[in-house]
C-alpha cells in the first residue's frame, strides 16, 4: 500500500500525519519527513498522528524510537495519536507504551 505522510505547524505543535504501513520499505522516508517537520517547528511539541497507519513493523518501532530520541534532544514532547490495533499492539507488545506518551486526539 505504501505511505503518505503530511505536516502541519502551528505556533504551539508540529503535527505528522501518516496513512499507509510504516514498515521497512517506508520507515527512512518516514523518520526524514519527521526530521524535516520537526526542525521547522523548533519549539513546538510534536504530534505523530498515526491513527491512517494499517501496518508497523520492527522497522516502524524503530523509526518511533529514533523520533522520540531526536525530541528529547531537543527538548520537544512527542505525543503519538493512536487508537487503532495496528498501531496499538506492536507498540504495546514491546513495552514501548510506557516509554510514549499516547493520547486519543491531536491539536
Amino acid at each position: 500500500m505504501g505511505l503518505t505522510v503530511e505536516c502541519a505547524h502551528t505556533p504551539e505543535s508540529v503535527v505528522v500525519v501518516a496513512d499507509g504501513e510504516v514498515d521497512a520499505s517506508t520507515a527512512a522516508r518516514f523518520k526524514e519527513t519527521v526530521a524535516d517537520a520537526r526542525e521547522n517547528g523548533k519549539h513546538a511539541d510534536v504530534y505523530l498522528d498515526l491513527t491512517a497507519v494499517t501496518f508497523l513493523d520492527s522497522a516502524g518501532l524503530a523509526a518511533l524510537v529514533e523520533v522520540a530520541s531526536q525530541c528529547h534532544n531537543a527538548d520537544q514532547k512527542l505525543r503519538l495519536v493512536c487508537t487503532t490495533r495496528a498501531v496499538l499492539n506492536p507498540i504495546k507488545l514491546t513495552g514501548l507504551d510506557q516509554v510514549f506518551t499516547i493520547v486519543d486526539s491531536r491539536p
